[in-house]
């Protein structure tokens, strides 16, 4: 699949052109389909403008179904929110969200993309000059108008590490980050280079970023669930899943509950409500009820009444409204400054659940990594394996800042990615569009990872770093090892089932 492709079809779509089937790997085409190939199965919605596959997809083939509203909400509310219509440089995948609206945005305001210079051949899939050169190029084309441009972290940490880079990198208006968990320091240092970074939160299902910088769009609704997930409602929902059969294409419409089904009162002392038979989500109004209920994930109800619940646990920050963005230079809309910020914490289901308690590695990652940098290590991931007596403890794996240790910008092999709110490294071979490619081998040469003990001086400092953090417990990692490279699944995100993998192969030496 081409950028260029990509343009015209994303073009003829705004205009009422045919819609857009995006391929599951960037290397596969791009196909297009009229309302003929799509069944509503009963359903009240119309044909979609864009279907794409998302990261977790597995089994029968399931797309989200995003219509031309909702993409055109999204990208008007980045307008609004940042400096308004501007030209943008793409360097990410154009088969995720965050790619296709790089573009998207960028046609609506008037241009299509610049786009990133493809690798030589034997070069560094992303090279922080070669972005440089590119970005400089676009941004004297700009003149005074804005430009923005969207990375994830591993692409954001190798910009930091070439001086030069980052300096081109300051120049633009705003660089949307997002794709994976952000460390705390990664956003120090960015702070550092005057790069004017906006953490995004969102997902295919939303169109793409719906939080920025912690405040929800102005018109997208937010609420945490009784069990701590993140419940979502507003025009930049998708329509909802489809089943996709591609030879021919077929697109058929996966119905929503109309209320939550799973969640139980296992007695009445437990003072919730059976949501199965007594309660309806019947829409954004009903968000603050369904607040108290364990919802089924996914969407609920139909048409403008849809909502969707996410597998996002989040938690309000009451101390965070001042409803900046970035570095307080642009304001969000009005009334958006009252608003508490929110903290996204990481996934529900990967949650470990060690001695009898639940511990989110998201939140032992955030307070780790700081601890960790001043020992010479520049990314953490935290995983678990299994124990006769615990059921599981925690891992933490830890990859050496070669970097520091060189003295030098690191051009191959692996680097650190990280998301709102903590930190997480996902480290792996980046891709020419900056999605991740390593899956739990040693970027450089594909070898099998052999995790190494930490040595027991610095398991120990980071064991009291922890407790001295409010980390104790079984939330305190039992083991420390050195690897390579974190792995990483598409644009980014660390790869949890390859981390467990390193984690149970760890020497069986508690420290």
């Amino acid at each position: 699949m081409t950028t260029h492709s990509t343009v015209s079809a994303v073009a003829e779509m705004l205009a009422g052109g045919p819609g857009i089937l995006l391929p599951r790997e960037r290397s596969g085409a791009l196909r297009t389909f009229g309302p003929a190939a799509y069944d509503l199965a009963g359903t009240p919605r119309p044909a979609p403008s864009l279907v794409l596959f998302t990261s977790g997809s597995t089994g029968t083939p399931k797309g989200v179904a995003l219509g031309r509203d909702a993409l055109v909400a999204s990208a008007r509310a980045t307008e609004d929110l940042l400096s308004g219509p501007g030209r943008w440089h793409l360097c990410l995948p154009v088969n995720h969200i965050a790619g296709l609206q790089v573009v998207l945005r960028a046609l609506l305001a008037g241009a299509p993309p610049t786009v990133a210079s493809p690798a030589p051949a034997g070069a560094p899939a992303f090279d922080p000059q070669r972005f440089a050169d590119d970005l400089a190029q676009t941004l004297r084309a700009a003149g005074d108008a804005p430009v923005y441009t969207s990375l994830v972290p591993t692409q954001l940490t190798r910009v930091l590490q070439s001086p030069k880079s980052a300096q081109v990198l300051a120049r633009t208006s705003a660089v949307l980050l997002g794709g994976a968990s952000i460390s705390p320091r990664l956003l120090e240092r960015a702070a550092d280079a005057g790069v004017p970074i906006v953490r995004t939160y969102g997902m295919s299902e939303t169109a793409g970023g719906c939080v920025y910088d912690g405040l929800p769009f102005p018109e997208v609704d937010v609420r945490i669930a009784g069990d701590g997930r993140i419940v979502l409602a507003g025009p930049v929902l998708a329509d909802g899943y489809v089943r996709v059969d591609e030879d021919p294409i077929s697109l058929t419409a996966i119905p929503h509950p109309p209320a939550p089904l799973e969640g139980q009162a296992d007695s009445p002392a437990d003072g919730r409500t059976d949501c199965r038979t007594d309660c309806r989500v019947d829409g954004p109004a009903d968000l603050d009820r369904a607040a108290d209920l364990p919802l089924a994930g996914g969407f609920h109800g139909e048409g403008p009444q849809r909502v969707l619940v996410t597998s996002d646990l989040g938690r309000w920050d009451d101390s965070a409204t001042d409803g900046r963005l970035g570095d307080g230079s642009r304001q969000p809309a009005e009334g958006a400054g009252e608003r508490p910020r929110i903290d996204v914490l990481g996934r529900a289901d990967d949650v470990i659940v060690t001695g009898g308690e639940n511990v989110s590695p998201h939140e032992v990652e955030t307070a780790l990594l700081p601890l960790a940098e001043p020992l010479g290590y520049a990314e953490v991931l935290v995983t678990a394996r299994a124990d006769e007596e615990w059921g599981e403890v925690l891992v933490a794996l830890l990859v050496p800042d070669i970097a520091r240790a060189t003295g030098s910008s690191v051009s191959t092999g692996s680097e650190g990615s990280a998301g709102s709110g903590g930190s997480v490294g996902s480290v792996g071979s980046v891709g020419s569009d900056g999605s991740g490619g390593s899956h739990g081998s040693d970027a450089a040469g594909g070898r099998a990872q052999r995790p190494v003990p930490v040595p027991d001086a610095v398991l120990e400092t980071l064991k009291t770093g922890l407790r001295s953090r409010g980390i104790a417990g079984p939330r305190v990692p039992r083991f420390a090892v050195e690897v390579d490279a974190l792995p990483v699944k598409s644009i980014g995100k660390p790869d949890r089932a390859a981390a467990r993998t390193l984690g149970e192969a760890a020497p069986p030496v508690d420290g």
